[in-house]
């Protein structure tokens, strides 16, 4: 059995948006175990995919584990001066990445990708690093969608209407989203064209901020979800939506990787934006909207025309 070590210890959004890639190798290579170097806070998605068969995290002792373990690869999917040199310290003689940071003089199979010109998709871009390790190494390369997760579908939020709605309203300051004045105005306009109960959802931080933003909206039917620090349980929760709406942050993601239907809102801020964050549901699950205005802290929409366009193609 080969043995390949994955590199992806930066935020949700980007992990979620490398398992397509780590869907086509696995599928590709019949023997291959995929162990995967992650932020600890996100170890546990582990649980939730088939692709990727344990988690381990970054400490002072990495090259000793790495080195027990006898890895045959490596893929930096992403890549610091830390990881880097720890990989080149290791004994893993096939050590691969994007040849785009200083990081990359510890790596010895390298494709030219200059992601911060943003002319693809970050999935996209993950894809082709994994497509450049299975031709590097001579294995068929088999065509594969980009549904990648698994959790339970256990209803424990009851909705008295047809369509239950997650509004996520918060980024964590990761990207620009809508004001939490024109989040309220977006549900009541599809209150009004429709049959929706609303959840917000928000991290632990933004929990105070999501019950304000209750407040305002309380001629609607609306309640906020005990926000939690448990990524399975966040899962299963997003997981119990007809519909989520968000900014580009990652609970968008874990939505989208359990191919629910979204709405996601885009800076146009060319490294932020909707071409290089694309969300990997497939596209009759999605709609996107970029900002059309010139706000510094807030994305603007017509939120009339937004909601029409998601009562005519995601509401039931």
């Amino acid at each position: 059995m080969k043995k390949l070590l994955v590199i992806r210890n930066d935020k949700l959004g980007d992990l979620i948006l490398t398992l397509p890639a780590l869907k086509m190798i696995k599928s590709s290579v019949k023997d291959i175990k995929i162990d995967c170097l992650l932020d600890e806070k996100y170890s546990d998605i582990q649980c939730m995919t088939e692709y990727m068969d344990s988690a381990i995290c970054n400490h002072e002792n990495l090259i000793d584990e790495i080195n027990t373990q006898n890895y045959d690869f490596s893929i930096s999917f992403f890549s610091t001066f830390n990881i880097g040199y720890k990989l080149w310290k290791s004994n893993i003689k096939k050590r691969y990445a994007p040849a785009t940071k200083l990081a990359q003089i510890f790596y010895n199979k390298k494709i030219m990708q200059k992601r911060s010109s943003s002319e693809k998709s970050e999935y996209e871009y993950n894809i082709d690093l994994a497509k450049y390790f299975l031709s590097d190494n001579s294995f068929d390369i088999a065509s594969t969608d980009n549904q990648c997760m698994m959790v339970k579908n256990e209803k424990t939020v009851s909705a008295d209407k047809k369509n239950l709605v997650f509004v996520h309203p918060f980024t964590g300051g990761s990207s620009k989203t809508l004001s939490c004045d024109d989040f309220v105005e977006l549900c009541k306009e599809l209150d009004r064209l429709n049959d929706c109960s609303f959840i917000l959802h928000c991290d632990v931080n933004d929990h105070d901020k999501c019950l304000e933003l209750e407040k305002k909206a309380s001629n609607l039917d609306i309640t906020t979800i005990a926000p939690t620090n448990n990524l399975v349980k966040m899962f299963e929760n997003i997981n119990q939506c007809d519909l989520f709406i968000a900014g580009s942050t990652g609970p968008l993601h874990v939505a989208a990787a359990l191919n629910k239907k979204t709405v996601g809102f885009y800076p146009s801020k060319i490294s932020s934006s909707l071409l290089r964050w694309d969300t990997i549901n497939t596209e009759r699950n999605k709609l996107s909207f970029c900002d059309i205005g010139c706000d510094d802290k807030y994305i603007r929409v017509d939120l009339n025309e937004v909601a029409k366009l998601i009562n005519l193609n995601l509401l039931d």
